[in-house]
């Protein structure tokens, strides 16, 4: 694995260089701006906590002797403007690392770009990947994590969001959020598949609870 600052190069905002003699590019593509406002920022939360807050406010005003309900949705309303500005500095995050993340995939490794101000790609050889995982969302968007074995241990807050939720100690780098993401996972499997001579890969699992990836090394 090579952790490397961005530096535009062949194929901008995806690789830090141009591609060696041999190695070709297969998909590039990024997370879904909505599927990062949910998943890692998790907008839907903070609307639920806000819509939660905004009720209780309301019926304590309203019961109190001498109030109506009109006096406790006045009393609701000054929640407006923190739930708006809230719900707004999320989402311009979400789409502003939505817009700067990249994920590419050759005959030969992954790359994932991440970071606002200071852009950084990290690529993983096929060959360090032991293990990967797909998590399915009703909504076709998919999550695909990997596994990084030996020595190597990505750093989770350069990679962030392009990592698996909760593994902080063995980082999982992933392709997060994916619109259409079955087709992605297919390419990933074939690829990988091309990579390893003499011997079947481990298809990908999807995730059930918080397991650990599938190997995917040579079967004997």
């Amino acid at each position: 694995m090579r952790l490397t600052e961005h530096d535009e190069g062949a194929y901008p905002g995806a690789l830090p260089a141009a591609l060696p003699e041999g190695e070709h590019l297969l998909w590039r593509g990024q997370p879904s701006t909505w599927g990062l406002a949910r998943q890692s920022f998790h907008v839907v939360g903070v609307s639920i906590y806000f819509l939660a807050l905004a009720l209780w406010r309301t019926v304590s005003v309203a019961a109190e002797p001498g109030n109506g309900l009109g006096d406790g949705l006045q009393a609701a309303s000054v929640l407006v403007l923190p739930f708006g500005a809230a719900l707004g500095v999320l989402l311009l995050l979400a789409w502003g690392y939505a817009r700067s993340t990249h994920y590419t995939l050759t005959t030969a490794r992954l790359a994932i770009r991440s970071g606002l101000a200071v852009p950084v790609t990290t690529t993983i050889a096929f060959e360090l990947i032991s293990g990967a995982s797909v998590k399915r969302y009703g909504d076709g968007m998919v999550d695909l994590c990997f596994l990084v074995g030996g020595d190597e241990r990505p750093s989770w807050a350069m990679l962030w969001p392009s990592v698996r939720p909760w593994h902080w100690r063995h980082p999982e780098p992933s392709f997060r959020c994916l619109a259409k993401g079955e087709a992605v996972v297919q390419r990933v499997q074939q690829a990988l598949e091309r990579s390893v001579a003499g011997g079947q890969v481990a298809r990908i699992v999807p995730v059930s609870g918080r397991p650990e990836a599938a190997p995917l090394g040579v079967n004997p």
